[in-house]
């Protein structure tokens, strides 16, 4: 491939990885439960990334084109997926709130966050699902990917170079969004503060899931 194709990319992915999202806000609200699984959840994501990638190498995007129901089907399965992510954890960071209210001061986190442990296997599996149904993803590679791979390259093995491109700068990327998140929940020791961060990260999957549920229908 041509080094000015890898460069233009390169400088949309950065801007599209940059950009919060749901799978951003995914990703940090792994990382508030445990460090480790903020990082799962990345692998999650860039998994189902370089699988987009594919499908944009296979010409999926004239499938998408020809029957415009399969996208919208998408991104209504992807909004209600982040509403029940949202709001299933929202509902979780409330109850210990309340939880944490009826304890004593000297209570770690520890005690009262055991009912939202998550795996590491859940959240890969959160990651993947979370991207998967990303309609924004879905666009980017079907849709933008193939303006960047020149005439007479092989498309799939060019599609697959610029996905890893795609997926090493959004690992890298959520992986420092994580270390962050995991320092800041280290300096304020805090069961409060920890479970307002669950509570803000989950409201804000809900609201994007919403954003997307209701963007499939325009």
């Amino acid at each position: 491939m041509l080094s000015s194709s890898l460069l233009g990319f390169a400088g949309v992915a950065l801007v599209v990885v940059l950009a919060p999202g749901p799978d951003t806000f995914l990703a940090l609200r792994y990382a508030l439960n445990r460090p480790r699984n903020g990082i799962a959840a990345a692998l999650g994501m860039m998994t189902s990334i370089m699988g987009w990638a594919a499908l944009a190498g296979l010409g999926v995007a004239a499938l998408l084109q020809t029957y415009p129901a399969i996208h919208q089907g998408i991104a209504l399965v992807g909004g209600a997926y982040l509403l029940y992510l949202g709001i299933g954890s929202l509902i979780k960071a409330q109850f210990l709130a309340r939880a944490a209210a009826a304890t004593a001061r000297t209570t770690t986190r520890s005690a009262t966050a055991s009912a939202t442990e998550y795996t590491f296997f859940q959240s890969v599996r959160a990651g993947m699902i979370s991207a998967a149904l990303n309609p924004k993803l879905g666009l980017l590679f079907l849709a933008l990917m193939p303006q960047f791979i020149p005439v007479g390259s092989n498309m799939l093995g060019s599609a697959m170079l610029l996905g890893g491109i795609f997926a090493l700068m959004g690992f890298a990327y959520l992986s420092l969004l994580t270390a962050i998140a995991a320092r800041a929940m280290a300096w304020f020791k805090s069961p409060t503060v920890g479970i307002w961060l669950e509570g803000v990260s989950s409201a804000a999957l809900a609201i994007m899931g919403a954003v997307v549920f209701i963007g499939a229908f325009r």
